[in-house]
């Protein structure tokens, strides 16, 4: 009965420290993490190759569900503009923060056209979600 009681000991002891040391590590990890610049060339390339698949994706389940309102094929016809608008908006900028700050508003135009294809299909668009960065 001793010999349980102090391995009981010995395995709370370990976790005991483990949650200190993880504790520790949250508070003293780093607040403002740069994050790596952004190449606005090579993003709109690969963000404009996926518009491009997403599109022959829409026309592919626009053929398989001709029941489908149109209101949901046009918002994302919209989306998908918007994205690309917001993509010609970035190729004047300079500050990595607005090209960030862009970057984030693209992928999430795109985001919402993945969502209402699925909505539709039933499955998922199976489309790189990293924005080729």
């Amino acid at each position: 009965m001793a010999q349980s009681s102090k391995s009981r000991i010995v395995i709370w002891t370990i976790v005991g420290i483990l949650v200190v040391i993880a504790a520790v590590m949250l508070i003293k990890k780093p607040k403002n993490v740069e994050r790596p610049p952004v190449n606005v060339e090579q993003f709109t390339r690969a963000m404009e190759s996926r518009f491009q698949k997403f599109e022959r994706k829409m026309d592919q389940a626009k053929a398989d569900f001709p029941g489908t309102p149109a209101e949901q094929w046009q918002k994302m016809s919209d989306d998908i503009a918007r994205g690309r608008q917001l993509l010609g908006e970035m190729a004047g900028l300079t500050e990595q923060k607005d090209v960030h700050a862009k970057v984030l508003e693209v992928q999430k135009a795109f985001a919402e056209a993945r969502k209402t294809l699925k909505a539709i299909t039933g499955k998922e668009d199976s489309g790189d979600s990293s924005g080729g960065q």
